[in-house]
């Protein structure tokens, strides 16, 4: 009879290693990036002030009266000499004495 050998038992068993193989999985994700782009519109109102200057220019006339007083003198009467009264009396007619 021959013996057998138990298996397992005896030769080295020989390991293949293949490249590994490599799978890829993708997934897909969305994303929202706001861009704002503001405007601004300005609306002026203009205004124009007309300064209109008028010049009104008015005459007048006045008229002025002067007098003057000229006091000549009593006319000449008895007791008088050379148009002047006598010294120390009294004349009512402009205030003076005579």
């Amino acid at each position: 009879m021959r013996h057998r050998r138990p298996f397992g038992c005896g030769m080295p068993t020989q390991t293949v290693v293949h490249p590994t193989k490599c799978n890829q999985v993708n997934t897909c994700t969305e994303s929202e990036v706001k861009h704002i782009h503001p405007s601004h519109t300005t609306c002026v109102n203009h205004h124009l002030v007309k300064n209109t200057h008028y010049f009104p220019h008015t005459t007048s006339y006045q008229n002025t009266v002067d007098q003057v007083n000229v006091y000549g003198g009593p006319m000449q009467g008895p007791g008088q000499f050379g148009g002047f009264n006598q010294p120390g009396q009294w004349n009512p007619q402009n205030n003076m004495p005579r």
